[in-house]
């Protein structure tokens, strides 16, 4: 299988890079940042797309053309290509943040997105749907929850590795009431590497672990370890609960996640020293 994956240098694209350099049946071909205007000859061998490629950075207040081109015009470049070299598959990995603040979180509930990400998620979901099916490409868009470990720069792990590292104070919003599914990056590597390998009908898929984990026992736990973590108090307009509906999920992957409490208790000493 030879796979086109784009944001090959981020923290999910290291990973998978990482889990498929053991298998002899795929190849991978990376598209990191300055690579895009080679895309022709880089798509030309693909039989899957992998498009996991998102900029988290850029302010739309600042430079709303670069975030549209990074998030948007990215995709739509994507599929012309892939539909040129007549690529069999396209995988787009999206967001949880399609889902808004709606609890219901059904791969058929109604999408209500709030902020810019969860907008241009979700108009990349249209994108891919309505071209891959008008032009015979079968394709897969993952909503994954909220991903953290590997190099991680976006998580709460992050914002709590920077304070400690820096000597900073840790916001801890609306006393850490809030609720999410938390989700290891291998593990979503893993079950994207394990859904390239199997017939799943369903093109929309939650990658999640299906437990909410509220953040202020995840902040405990890691001022339990760093008693000299300094922490205050913030509001934030934000949803309290956010969990995977797993059905469709567990119809095809039926392994452990690993478990967020584990990975605070035995590896974020770990991630902090790095």
């Amino acid at each position: 299988m030879n796979i086109l994956l784009t944001g090959a240098q981020g923290n999910f694209g290291t990973e998978f890079c990482r889990q498929t350099r053991v298998k002899s049946d795929v190849h991978v071909t990376p598209v990191g940042r300055g690579d895009w205007a080679a895309m022709d000859e880089k798509m030309a061998t693909a039989d899957v797309v992998v498009h996991a490629a998102s900029d988290l950075r850029t302010s739309a207040s600042l430079a709303p053309t670069r975030l549209l081109d990074s998030n948007v015009m990215s995709t739509a470049t994507l599929l012309e290509a892939a539909q040129k070299w007549r690529v069999k598959r396209f995988v787009f990995l999206s967001s949880c943040a399609v889902y808004g603040e709606d609890m219901r979180t059904g791969e058929d509930s109604l999408c209500c997105p709030i902020t810019i990400n969860g907008i241009s998620k979700h108009l990349n979901e249209k994108l891919v749907a309505e071209f891959c099916t008008a032009n015979g490409i079968e394709f897969q868009i993952l909503r994954v929850f909220n991903s953290y470990g590997g190099d991680d720069r976006f998580s709460i792990f992050s914002k709590l590795k920077r304070a400690l590292q820096n000597g900073t104070s840790f916001t801890l919003n609306n006393e850490g009431r809030m609720q999410r599914d938390f989700i290891h990056v291998t593990d979503v590597a893993s079950v994207v590497m394990k859904l390239l390998g199997a017939s799943v009908q369903h093109t929309h898929l939650n990658i999640g672990t299906g437990v909410a984990t509220k953040i202020s026992t995840l902040v405990d736990m890691v001022w339990e370890q760093f008693p000299q973590l300094v922490i205050q108090r913030g509001s934030i307009q934000e949803a309290e609960y956010s969990r995977a509906d797993t059905t469709r999920l567990r119809e095809f992957w039926h392994d452990d996640f690993i478990a967020i409490e584990d990975y605070v208790r035995k590896q974020f000493a770990a991630y902090v020293a790095s």
